[in-house]
């Protein structure tokens, strides 16, 4: 048998033009995924002021015992959580979400705009770099192929794809600052903190807010059912005493009732606020805020983050 003539040269030049297509189908929705996620998180104001409300509402609770901080992990979203109310069924993921809806009704949708979040979740930014960095290879082994061995076949394919690989090797670059620049934006390292963590906290964040809202909606309707019910037996109830004397007519008893959930819609207080109107009644059995307030996430020295306690937002009065 004739030996073959630079047969692993043919070999790797065979199997670069067979993968070549589907290798440029696979990653450029990959890079495409990681650019337009990485500059949504970073444009999103709704989420910026999120993060605001976050932060000032973490600096609130703990203001007795430490100063201010200026920025905290991504992270520390997945706590949100993890503390929970006195009863255990209120956690401050809801009573976030509860304040947003009643105070920032604007900012309650601000994961409609993060866009791809969850595709470049599921991103290896490093292993799309290096299968663009093997397809560069492949393109100049092809191209010294071709400058040895004159091959029509192989000077047609030349020809059509090295724009297809320039495009993808210029998708690569602009995926990579910009992912770089997103993460370095929230005090981040991009060495240390891949796509594949650093946008599920985004996504875990997103799903569990709506969680919470739709939690928050729940219990508000069963909330009011039973308002209702109590409303109704204290009615009865009034109007039994006042019945033998006055004899109060259909009308008579519409209007206590009226009246009662006026009384009740007057002193009513939230489920979240405590006997001193602060938050920090709000949470796990802690002492109130000058006693013993919350631990909340330290920021770790020299952190920065984008997510600043805006002067302007208001924060229920500590009394």
């Amino acid at each position: 048998m004739r030996k073959v003539e630079r047969l692993p040269q043919r070999m790797a030049i065979m199997a670069f033009l067979g993968n070549f297509a589907e290798n440029i189908q696979m990653l450029t929705p990959q890079l495409n995924a990681i650019i337009a996620a990485s500059a949504s998180v970073k444009s999103s104001q709704k989420l910026k002021h999120m993060l605001e409300i976050i932060l000032a509402l973490g600096n609130y609770m703990n203001s007795s015992k430490r100063g201010a901080v200026y920025g905290f992990k991504l992270q520390s979203l997945d706590l949100l959580l993890d503390t929970k109310s006195t009863d255990r069924k209120m956690t401050l993921l809801h009573f976030i979400a509860l304040t947003v809806r009643e105070k920032y009704p604007e900012l309650a949708t601000f994961w409609q705009e993060l866009h791809f979040v969850e595709k470049a979740a599921a991103v290896s930014l490093e292993n799309v770099l290096l299968d663009v960095k093997e397809l560069g290879r492949g393109m100049e082994l092809l191209r010294r192929e071709c400058g040895q061995h004159e091959s029509a076949v192989l000077r047609g394919f030349l020809g059509g794809s090295e724009g297809q690989l320039e495009r993808l090797q210029r998708d690569a670059r602009t995926a990579e600052d910009a992912y770089n620049t997103v993460v370095r934006y929230f005090g981040e390292s991009p060495k240390t903190t891949p796509p594949s963590v650093f946008f599920p906290v985004f996504v875990r964040f997103i799903h569990s807010y709506k969680d919470a809202e739709q939690e928050n909606e729940t219990r508000k309707k069963q909330e009011e059912v039973m308002r209702e019910k109590l409303l109704a037996q204290e009615a009865k109830k009034q109007e039994k005493v006042s019945g033998s004397r006055h004899g109060r007519n259909k009308w008579q008893q519409q209007e206590l009732i009226a009246e009662l959930r006026r009384r009740q819609a007057k002193d009513h207080r939230p489920m979240y606020e405590g006997k001193d109107g602060t938050i920090e009644d709000i949470i796990t059995g802690t002492a109130p805020l000058a006693h013993g307030p919350l631990p909340w996430p330290p920021r770790p020295r020299g952190l920065t983050c984008p997510c600043r306690v805006p002067r302007s937002l208001p924060l229920p009065p500590q009394r």
